[in-house]
C-alpha cells in the first residue's frame, strides 16, 4: 500500500509530461479513473480495447474534442470543451502508453 502514492506521482507527473495539468484533464478525471469504471471507462480498458488499433490517437482525440455515445454502453460522453488540439493528442498518447505500464 505504501508504493501507491510515488506510482500514482510517477503516473502524474507522466500524464503533465513535465508541465502542469491541463484543464481538460481535470475534467477527464470527472468521470475516468485508472482502474475503476466511475461514469466512464477506466483509462486502462480505453487503452486496452484500442491497442491494435492503428487510428486509436485520432479516434481518443476525436472522442475528447467532439464527444461519443454508444461506445462504452448507453452513457454519452460530452465533448471536452477548452481543451487544445495539443492536449487532446498528448492525452490520447498517455492513455495508449498504459499499454506498456505494468498493472500492479
Amino acid at each position: 500500500m505504501k508504493l501507491q502514492f510515488p506510482i500514482m506521482a510517477l503516473i502524474l507527473m507522466s500524464i503533465s509530461d513535465g508541465r502542469e495539468a491541463f484543464a481538460g484533464e481535470e475534467s477527464c478525471r470527472a468521470c475516468h479513473a485508472m482502474d475503476t469504471t466511475l461514469v466512464g471507462p477506466p483509462f486502462r480498458a480505453v487503452a486496452a480495447r484500442y491497442k491494435d488499433d492503428q487510428l486509436a490517437i485520432e479516434k481518443l482525440k476525436k472522442s475528447m474534442l467532439e464527444g461519443s455515445s454508444g461506445k462504452w454502453g448507453g452513457m454519452a460522453m460530452p465533448p471536452n470543451q477548452g481543451l487544445t488540439q495539443e492536449e487532446a493528442e498528448r492525452f490520447a498518447h498517455w492513455v495508449m502508453s498504459l499499454n506498456t505500464v505494468s498493472a500492479h
